[in-house]
């Protein structure tokens, strides 16, 4: 069973910061120039807790975090609490509210089939995180996961919180909104905590906290699905079935490869793909997203050239033939057609080279790798249409990991809205 627990939450002072200024993206997707850009909003940015700049960040980190607290920058609240946590963006200039809350989850073993992973983690994060875990005993942002719940009982029950004024409000840099009403009501925390026992967790974002948190409660001889402090994880959860639910693609761009041509790729990518140019990206997008509709597998592909190719997989079975230890869900992935007939059988970058990002990059937007790749900054770029929640699903229940960045779950979390303070 899912175990769900309210806690006295760590808040930022209204009274003396603009949540705006000091909340953060998580620390995963804070770029250098966006790290700068939050410590000269603040000096209480919350970077300096997940991303600090000095030489030792752990001790850093924990040496801000309990000044704060002493400063009462940072105030504890008196009562255990879950949190209703809403996101208001736009995508494509349509308006979305995603609806969640935040709340402590045990960790258990993936085997118990409990928690479901869909990503492989990387050993250099996980140290990292660990390091800051050592240093602070607090964790300042929240795993993302989701849970399938149709007839919304949830939703229902924090309605009423959401009703009134919120405590908290930020609007991040990408111009998104979020709002946090803390509930301290014992009997619909109760409730919640009931519709959710019987549920199955999927991670959507987080893999590498989820890990290190394990790995931490470990280290203070915590046993996973006991009630030690060190047993749980700050999150946040949300409806599988949440309008509000928005998984982006995350397109990927190839750089250094020796004696790579656009003519030498179409050649032998047709023993696979049907290749049908356009002449703009939107267009491209447009048949990618239609062919899907059909129930067909379409990649972009774009080398710096007038044309921009639209590659139709003329086969399934291609995929199975190289993947037959995979599930049929997992074959079915857009992204691990990409992965496995475009970037390893055909451009040669292996699994290894993949997971060590060679010759390899990521990006959100479409239309920066298509610049990128016109500018000579990158060799091509191939464009994906995105994972949906119930591919993720069908894969994860198969016994299947997903390839390396296949869910961009939009927007992110943000960091230092409400902090875990284990002890």
């Amino acid at each position: 069973m899912a175990r769900i627990k309210a806690f006295q939450g760590i808040r930022y002072n209204k009274e003396k910061v603009n949540y705006s200024d000091v909340v953060t993206q998580p620390y995963d997707k804070i770029s250098p120039e966006l790290l700068e850009a939050y410590y000269k909003r603040s000096p209480y940015t919350a970077a300096k807790l997940i991303r600090n700049k000095a030489a030792d960040p752990y001790q850093a980190a924990a040496a801000e975090l309990q000044s704060w607290l002493e400063q009462k920058v940072l105030l504890q609240d008196a009562q255990p609490s879950i949190y209703a946590y809403h996101q208001t963006y736009k995508i494509n200039g349509e308006p979305k509210t995603r609806k969640g809350f935040i709340a402590l989850v045990g960790l258990e073993d993936f085997a118990k089939k409990i928690i479901l992973p869909h990503e492989k983690t990387l050993a250099k994060p996980k140290a990292d995180r660990l390091n800051l875990l050592r240093a602070t005993n607090a964790h300042f942002g929240q795993i993302f996961f989701l849970y399938s719940d149709p007839q919304k009982k949830v939703e229902a029950l924090l309605q009423a919180a959401a009703n009134r004024e919120p405590d908290e409000t930020a609007v991040d840099h990408f111009g998104d909104t979020h709002t946090l009403w803390q509930i301290t009501d014992a009997e619909i925390i109760q409730e919640v905590r009931a519709v959710l026992a019987d549920k199955q967790l999927l991670i959507a974002d987080g893999h590498h906290r989820y890990e290190t948190s394990g790995n931490f409660a470990r280290e203070h001889g915590a046993a996973f699905g006991t009630e030690s402090p060190y047993g749980y994880t700050m999150a946040t959860l949300v409806n599988s079935e949440d309008e509000g639910l928005t998984v982006l693609p995350t397109h990927r761009l190839v750089h250094g490869l020796a004696g790579f041509s656009e003519a030498e790729f179409l050649k032998q990518a047709a023993a696979y793909f049907e290749a049908t140019p356009h002449h703009a990206l939107e267009h491209l997008l447009k048949a990618m997203q239609d062919k899907r509709a059909a129930g067909k597998i379409s990649l972009g592909f774009y080398a710096g050239q007038p044309l921009l190719y639209e590659m139709t997989l003329r086969d399934p079975a291609a995929l199975a033939k190289l993947a037959a230890d995979k599930s049929a869900a997992w074959q079915q992935l857009d992204v691990a057609v990409l992965h496995t007939l475009i970037l390893e059988k055909i451009l040669g970058l292996t699994k290894e080279k993949q997971e060590a990002q060679e010759n390899l990059n990521y990006i959100r937007t479409a239309h920066s790798a298509f610049e990128q790749v016109l500018n000579g900054q990158e060799q091509a770029a191939f464009f994906l249409n995105n994972t949906t929640v119930q591919q993720t699903y069908d894969v994860v229940l198969a016994g299947d990991i997903m390839p390396q960045k296949s869910t961009d779950f939009y927007p992110k979390l943000l960091s230092g809205l409400v902090i875990y303070k284990i002890k």
